[in-house]
């Protein structure tokens, strides 16, 4: 449903969907193994590592990564089929002696830093960098890439500065003999906001798994979460009044109370900013989470849910009134970190 929505948004842009962070905590197997049935144009991920774990599960869409990658691999990127980043004539060459070496091409896309910082070359640097491209033989220049610093502010004034510096650096890389096929700078945000940046392929991370890219807790709008973060009741206690509940003591009951204890704490992602802050869904109720959240374990009030019981499925987070971005707001942070803190030890269980 959501890659539908997306394709609706992108129009004639190819989609590439951004699956770092093992897919932004969702599994990025599971994820790609259905972005890869439904025909998706490009998936993106930050590592080779993280390329070769989906070349291994069976995964044969185009495969990007957004990382620079030590040379010395070169061989393993070709053979692989794998789409590298390059911004460095190191990189560059090593990926042409290893495509002529193998008899495969290396396909790369160019990084351009247009005001992130981060990685990338210069727009003033295209030309000079291109024309050295172009000299090497094996490799097949496919695409151009920058990343927006804030195209969630709605500011847009330095996000167009940023795609004016694209477009010149592309206007370079041209001048210098390489013609990109494929240009693309829209992230998550952009793709909502600003059409004029959809160019050819737009690159979304967040909005992939129904989740907002800006300030607004709630999904935008047509799509849907695709991560519920969940526990079942391993036991219940009663407290008198007076009594207190986890480490510091935060809470104190006021009333004779009943706390549940769930199986899933710090550890798993569930994060201590949350403590004595949060509420969790039972029953389709809404209950507190009591007392500071531990290592392994979560303590709830569930004396206003007199029905709820050991086993229960209880919802920490992925449910409409319970978003994500609820828990990031409470946590002073945004909704990619939620999701990719929810660490391994979670099983992730697919469900289509």
């Amino acid at each position: 449903k959501n890659l539908r929505r997306l394709r609706e948004l992108a129009g004639a842009a190819k989609i590439c969907a951004v699956i770092k962070a093992d897919a932004y905590g969702h599994g990025a197997v599971a994820v790609s193994q259905i972005l890869d049935r439904e025909g998706i144009d490009y998936l993106a991920v930050a590592l080779l590592e993280e390329a070769l774990e989906l070349r291994t599960a069976g995964i044969a869409s185009p495969l990007l990564v957004l990382g620079t990658t030590d040379p010395a691999n070169a061989d393993i990127i070709v053979s692989q089929n794998i789409t590298q980043t390059v911004f460095t004539v190191e990189l560059a060459q090593a990926l042409s002696a290893s495509a002529l070496r193998l008899g495969h091409p290396a396909r790369i896309h160019v990084k351009i830093d247009t005001g992130m910082h981060r990685q990338g070359i210069a727009p003033d640097e295209a030309e000079s960098f291109c024309r050295g491209l172009a000299t090497m033989d094996g490799l097949v220049v496919e695409g151009a890439y920058s990343h927006f610093a804030e195209a969630d502010n709605p500011d847009r004034s330095f996000t167009i500065h940023q795609l004016s510096e694209f477009d010149r650096a592309v206007a370079g890389m041209k001048a210098g003999g390489i013609y990109p096929a494929i240009r693309h700078i829209a992230n998550s945000a952009a793709l909502l906001h600003i059409p004029e940046a959809r160019l050819d392929m737009v690159r979304p991370g967040i909005l992939v798994y129904g989740l907002s890219p800006d300030a607004d807790p709630n999904p935008p709008e047509g799509l849907s979460p695709v991560m519920q973060l969940c526990a079942s009741i391993a036991h219940i206690s009663i407290i008198e009044k007076g009594e207190s509940v986890s480490y510091g003591r935060l809470f104190t009951a006021t009333r004779k109370s009943r706390i549940a204890l769930l199986q899933i704490g710090y550890a798993d992602g569930y994060s201590r900013l949350l403590s004595n802050r949060a509420e969790v869904m039972v029953r389709g109720k809404k209950a507190p989470v009591a007392g500071r959240v531990c290592m392994d374990q979560v303590m709830i009030d569930i004396t206003d849910i007199p029905e709820a019981a050991l086993g229960d499925e209880v919802t920490l987070f992925g449910l409409p009134g319970l978003p994500a971005g609820k828990l990031a707001h409470l946590m002073g942070s945004i909704d990619y970190e939620v999701t990719c803190g929810i660490s391994k030890r979670v099983p992730r269980i697919t469900k289509e």
